[in-house]
Order: structure tokens, then C-alpha cells, then sequence
């Protein structure tokens, strides 16, 4: 039966326009069918990823935000500030206050039009790797002090370029402005000043937005401000800038409650895109990925002993009803994982021109044509053979450089939609 409807699947389709398409080393003529077959399954999933890593990608996320699809997002960032270059003020110096400066870098999700509120807590244990780690994840946590050291709610206009300054503790900037003074141990070298001032965290309360930041030693320093006063008033500063990079992260929590994606949990198995109203999702900064597999592939081998994909195309089309305020990430990439989702090496994905990001062709009249597209060729002939062991499918997510530091997400209609059908297109060749 399964070769029936087979080769009932390539008499249908044998007059299909193949228009654009060559046929290397094939004499036309003769038993020879060509092909295009472009109903074949295409079987889609949501699947809940593990832990993210977080650190070292010189971006922090912090805030919240809800989105009506994803639900509740919420991050805040931890990092370590450095020893000064200048560590002495004058005796006649007089303190001034303290602020930890931070610099928005444009990008931004939610609502960032109402004041937001932001807190910055010292933490008591020093940020560093846990044993037998060499990256921070998305998950972990460290302790922080029960008061923080700066409380401040204002606006935020992450486009405009301007940095953020957040007032803190006076309590705390005197008593380092006192440390710097009588050149205190603490301050003689970085283990003993990491022992003391051990980390900062960046948190936001109940916000409407989340804001990307840069995090460098230019983008994020502590500013130490005092003045001396002579003739005229001589104005000071110290810097502690952020150091050490590679330790800073992000962690995230995410709520998902009362939105298509509430049953979504950590497995194999994730959510089928029949009970997600033929849709799948993908965001993967919170481990929401959409997984492929063409369950029929291996069936074209009974249409006959001598036949080849002579090319395969995989069409994506974005839910165009879930894209207000949300704009269609740019580059959307196919990885090949194993039946765990655990993402394997391989080259069946790959072009002439290296990784395949997807093609995304818009159509502004007729957003209902919006589409992502991938040469999935070689990756089809490998599977026609493949088996129990060899068999891999398709994770779509963003691009690696973009994974950690982007909540872009993305709905697209599974193969069982109508308006936004995924689609497996494959030009086949057969020789009787």
C-alpha cells in the first residue's frame, strides 16, 4: 500500500512546472520521469530545551515584559566590577556620591514607554565558576544581599544612545571613598577585593520592557564622585570598571501560564503542532525550539530501484497573526539533532556558501507569502537510507551568534495549517 500511494504521489505531480531547475548528466527522453512532489509530511513540534549558556557574550538582558503568545519574560544580569586605576584622593577631598552607569544598546522588548524600575544588589559570594563548570548558564543563581544598593525608578529610551545612571547606596560610597583613603587592604590587590566586594546584579521590578545592555569596561562602571575644595570647586571621579567578561551572564525565569505553550516541558516529546492549532514556536533564548522531521522521506526508495532527489527546498511560513510589535527575526538556521533534540555535528545542511541562515522573502502586498526557505537536498538523500542510529532531524532556531543574547521569537504554521503550511518540495527523478 505504502508503495501504492507512493507512486500514486508521483503520477499527480509528474507535470509539475520545474521550471528554473537543471537536471546535471540526464538525457532528456526516453524512461525518464521527472517529478515535483510537494505533499509529502512535514511532521513539526515544539521542544523545550535545556539551560542556556549566558555568559561571556558582552550583553546583559534585564527587565520584564509579556508577551501574548510567550507569556511573562523576566532577567537580570550579574557581573564584577574591577580595582581603580586611581586609588588615593587628596586629604581634603569630601564625597560626593556613588552610581553604577550603564549603556542601553538599542535593542529592547515590550513596552518602554512608562517609567521602570531597576534595582542593583552587591552579591555575598564572589562570581566565579562553580566547580567543574567553565560557563554560567541561564538557570544559575547567586546569593544577594537583602537591601540593595540602588533603587531607582526613571525612564528609559534605549534608542537614544544615552548611558543610564543609577544613584547608589551613600552608606556604601563612603565607606569605599574611606577605603581609598587609608589605602585599606581590600584594595591592594584583585582576590582581596574580590573577597570584598564580590559581584553586582542588575534587577528590574515589575517592569514593562526588558533592555539589552552592552557589557564592557567602557559600557558599565562604577563611579565613585567626590571634589576638593580650593579657590574653586575641583570635581573628582574614581572608576571601578566591569572586568572579567567572560564571567558575566544572564539568568531568566519565564512564565507561560494561560498561553499556547503552558504544557511545554523539558522531553523529547514537546508539543505537537496538531495540539497547538497546527503551529509551532520558536525562542530560542528560553529553549523554545521547532523540530522537522519528514516521516515519509524513506518511502520514495519503493518507487523505484533507480531514483535521486535531484533537489529538496524546505518552506517555512511565519503566523503572520502573532507578528504585531514583533518583526520576523532576519536569519533563521536548520540544525541537525538527534531524536533527544541533542544538536549533532554533521554536513548534510550545509551550501556552497557555508551555514544556511533561510532565506526570508517578504511580500509587503500579500504578508500571507511570507516565507523562510532552505536547500535541504543533501540532507534528504541522507535520510532516505538512514536508519534507527543515523536518522537525525531538523531543529529550527536562531543563528549561534544570535542564540544568547536575543528574545526573538517566531510562530509558523505546522504541515497540518492552511494558510501557513509548512512544505517539503522535492524534485525527484526516476528512471523506469
Amino acid at each position: 500500500m505504502k508503495r501504492l500511494s507512493m507512486l500514486a504521489a508521483m503520477a499527480c505531480f509528474s507535470a509539475c512546472d520545474k521550471s528554473g531547475f537543471s537536471y546535471d548528466n540526464v538525457i532528456d527522453g526516453g524512461n525518464v520521469q521527472y517529478s515535483l512532489m510537494d505533499t509529502l509530511q512535514v511532521q513539526m513540534r515544539t521542544v523545550q530545551m535545556d539551560s542556556v549558556r549566558t555568559s561571556g557574550t558582552g550583553t546583559g538582558l534585564v527587565g520584564s515584559y509579556t508577551d501574548p503568545v510567550f507569556g511573562k519574560f523576566t532577567s537580570h544580569t550579574t557581573f564584577r566590577v574591577g580595582l581603580p586605576v586611581t586609588t588615593t584622593p587628596e586629604l581634603r577631598a569630601i564625597y560626593d556620591s556613588l552610581e553604577l552607569i550603564i549603556r542601553p544598546d538599542g535593542h529592547y522588548y515590550g513596552d518602554t514607554l512608562p517609567p521602570q524600575r531597576f534595582q542593583v544588589f552587591q552579591l555575598t559570594r564572589p562570581l566565579l565558576l562553580p566547580d567543574d563548570y567553565t560557563v554560567l548558564w541561564s538557570h544559575q543563581q547567586f546569593p544577594i544581599a537583602a537591601t540593595p544598593l540602588a533603587d531607582v525608578t526613571q525612564y528609559i529610551r534605549p534608542t537614544s544612545g544615552n548611558a543610564v545612571h543609577l544613584r547608589m547606596d551613600d552608606a556604601k560610597g563612603i565607606e569605599l571613598f574611606e577605603m581609598l583613603k587609608n589605602k585599606s587592604d581590600d584594595l591592594s590587590n584583585e582576590d582581596y577585593w574580590r573577597d570584598y566586594f564580590k559581584g553586582l546584579s542588575i534587577r528590574g521590578v515589575n517592569n514593562t520592557a526588558a533592555f539589552r545592555l552592552l557589557m564592557n569596561d567602557t559600557a558599565v562602571v562604577m563611579r565613585l564622585h567626590y571634589h576638593i575644595a580650593k579657590e574653586t570647586v575641583e570635581e573628582k571621579t574614581v572608576d571601578f570598571r566591569m572586568n572579567l567578561p567572560e564571567l558575566q551572564f544572564n539568568s531568566f525565569t519565564y512564565d507561560r501560564g494561560n498561553t499556547p505553550l503552558a504544557g511545554l516541558k523539558t522531553g523529547a516529546e514537546g508539543l505537537p503542532g496538531e495540539t497547538t492549532e497546527n503551529r509551532t514556536f520558536v525562542q530560542p533564548l528560553t529553549g523554545a525550539v521547532t523540530r522537522i522531521d519528514f516521516p515519509s522521506i524513506a518511502g520514495l526508495q519503493e518507487l523505484g530501484r533507480y531514483g535521486r532527489i535531484m533537489q529538496a527546498e524546505l518552506i517555512i511560513r511565519p503566523d503572520n497573526g502573532t507578528l504585531k510589535d514583533y518583526p520576523l527575526p532576519p536569519r533563521l538556521t536548520l540544525t541537525l539533532a538527534d531524536k533527544k533534540n541533542i544538536v549533532v555535528q554533521g554536513d548534510t545542511l550545509s551550501s556552497a556558501a557555508g551555514i544556511q541562515y533561510g532565506n526570508l522573502r517578504l511580500d509587503k502586498l500579500y504578508p500571507e507569502n511570507n516565507q523562510y526557505s532552505w536547500d535541504v537536498t543533501e540532507y534528504c538523500r541522507a535520510m532516505m537510507t538512514a536508519n534507527v542510529y543515523t536518522y537525525r532531524g531538523l531543529l529550527l532556531a536562531a543563528p549561534f551568534s544570535e542564540y544568547h543574547t536575543q528574545l526573538n521569537r517566531l510562530v509558523v504554521g505546522s504541515g497540518g495549517n492552511r494558510k501557513y503550511r509548512a512544505q517539503l518540495k522535492i524534485y525527484y527523478l526516476l528512471y523506469q
